[in-house]
């Protein structure tokens, strides 16, 4: 089972040690998803002008998406396993998404899905690139730089 995964963080500018994970969204290939935010898990001077302006503003912070770490964590760990199949998580941001989500699985000791491959696939590619762009088109109330939409928009790239 293929799950594209978005995250968005903090800022780009900084050691990726310091880059705290915002909310991430997760599509299965069979249509599931998943997602959440944590709004605890940072703080609004921890963002770059960019994210201030471009993520925040459309976070959903309902308490159906927003967690604390620990609370996302099973709800990933168990979303993931109730596919009892192998699972690899596709990503066009490879140095991002899966560092973030990895220390993620590790914060509370070792919570790491039993069917989920530990290296994930790099969809990264100047036609992945494209067919994201072409979705934002055709969906113009799509919300670009939302963790959720975002890996939406990679499953149908990576589909197309």
């Amino acid at each position: 089972m293929f799950i594209y995964i978005d995250t968005e963080f903090t800022t780009l500018m900084a050691r990726i040690q310091n880059i705290k994970l915002i909310s991430a969204g997760f599509v299965a290939e069979n249509g599931q998803e998943l997602y959440f935010e944590l709004p605890k898990n940072y703080r609004e001077t921890d963002c770059s002008y960019f994210v201030s302006e471009s993520v925040l503003p459309y976070l959903d912070n309902t308490k159906d998406v927003a967690l604390s770490n620990f609370d996302a964590l099973i709800k990933l760990k168990n979303w993931v396993e109730s596919f009892e199949v192998p699972v690899t998580f596709l990503t066009d941001a490879l140095a991002y998404d899966w560092i973030l989500l990895n220390e993620l699985f590790y914060r509370h000791g070792d919570y790491f899905p039993k069917n989920l491959a530990h290296t994930p696939l790099n969809v990264a590619s100047l036609r992945v690139e494209t067919f994201i762009e072409k979705y934002f088109e055709e969906n113009e109330n799509a919300l670009r730089h939302h963790a959720l939409w975002d890996a939406r928009a990679l499953a149908y790239a990576c589909k197309a």
